[in-house]
């Protein structure tokens, strides 16, 4: 490997660390294989202004981290945290990261499973990719049919999911196979701003733009039986799966509390390593309230991927006449997060 603070040292074939050193408190540990590894030292010895690596390094010199700071398989450059970036803080010595959640606030994946063969989906493969495409709106600024006041936001904000459910989007038999339940507690509306309000309006059950989705698939191979049996996922058959997350108000959180944390790290003279790293004490005032809005993120999140499926499933019913209580919910779950959990 490179020298200096660069030289990565390896655990097992998948394992690699960043020992501690200067103003880290804990190592960098990287869940990747050698060639992955090698790229990401390489590219932070070359001087890239923008690489991966420093910024594990610097995730592991912000107060009260524990453990390590951890890069998943995915990791490559991002905001502050690398994406594929994961950090755990002690609820009484650490501090809510801007960067850590980024912009787009629970962002996820919903896999849906359905009872149709691939000959069935190629057999009407034009009719449900119309049907999708009209049912389902995507783009950049794209707007659906779900049009609310500010009072209802409040409401999406609080209750996630459930909310969408309520509506008649999708089933209440869902949110047992979502993260949470598709709605998580502490959720405040009055942290979130009316610009991040207005913003949503008729952005709930849309998919938005970047490398979001709503893809039909097929389950081409098994590697774990057991897993696939536990989740009722059989090969070749057709899944559906849903990438988005908390569209323009989970964006217009994450500019407002860009500048509110800022603010913050120079009160409490927390180190700001990258402008996307300001805090501030998970337990002050200020970290409390970014707390809140990330739940309202969240629940955001939970209720347009709610909305999403009832669609999705509008659309098929549409396509080809299939019932919608056959399109079931597999999982769910975000990776744009923060939250409080005991490990």
């Amino acid at each position: 490997m490179n020298e200096s603070q660069y030289e990565l040292k390896k655990i097992d074939e998948y394992t690699w660390e960043v020992p501690k050193s200067g103003n880290m408190n804990v190592p960098g540990r990287l869940f990747v294989d050698e060639e992955t590894a090698r790229e990401l030292a390489d590219e932070a010895s070359s001087g890239a202004d923008w690489n991966a690596l420093d910024q594990v390094i610097n995730v592991a010199s912000l107060p009260g981290i524990v453990k390590a700071s951890l890069g998943l398989p995915d990791i490559h450059p991002g905001y502050g945290f690398p994406i594929g970036g994961v950090a755990a803080f002690d609820p009484k010595d650490g501090v809510a990261v801007a960067g850590g959640v980024g912009f787009d606030i629970n962002c996820g994946v919903r896999l849906m499973g359905t009872p149709l063969s691939v000959e069935e989906v190629e057999k009407s493969r034009e009719e449900i990719a119309s049907s999708l495409f009209e049912t389902v709106p995507a783009g950049l600024g794209s707007e659906g049919e779900i049009d609310l006041s500010v009072e209802e936001i409040n409401q999406v904000l609080k209750e996630g999911g459930r909310f969408a459910v309520e509506r008649g989007y999708g089933l209440e038999s869902d949110r047992e196979f979502v993260e949470e339940g598709g709605r998580i507690a502490g959720a405040n509306p009055e942290d979130v701003s009316r610009r991040a309000k207005q913003r949503q309006f008729k952005q709930i059950g849309t998919l938005g733009s970047g490398n979001h989705y709503l893809e039909v698939q097929k389950v081409d191979e098994i590697y774990d039986y057991q897993a696939a049996d536990a989740y009722g996922i059989d090969e070749g058959q057709v899944v559906i799966s849903i990438h988005t997350g908390s569209r323009a108000l989970g964006h217009q959180i994450g500019q407002d509390y860009l500048e509110k944390l800022e603010d913050a790290s120079e009160k409490y003279g927390l180190p700001i390593k990258e402008r996307e790293l300001v805090s501030a004490p998970i337990d002050s005032p200020e970290g409390r309230q970014y707390m809140s809005a990330v739940r309202c993120g969240i629940n955001c999140a939970f209720a347009n991927r709610q909305a999403i499926s009832g669609l999705t499933r509008r659309a098929l019913k549409g396509a080809i006449g299939l019932e919608p209580e056959s399109v079931r919910t597999i999982y769910e779950v975000g990776h744009n997060t923060a939250k409080f959990e005991t490990h």
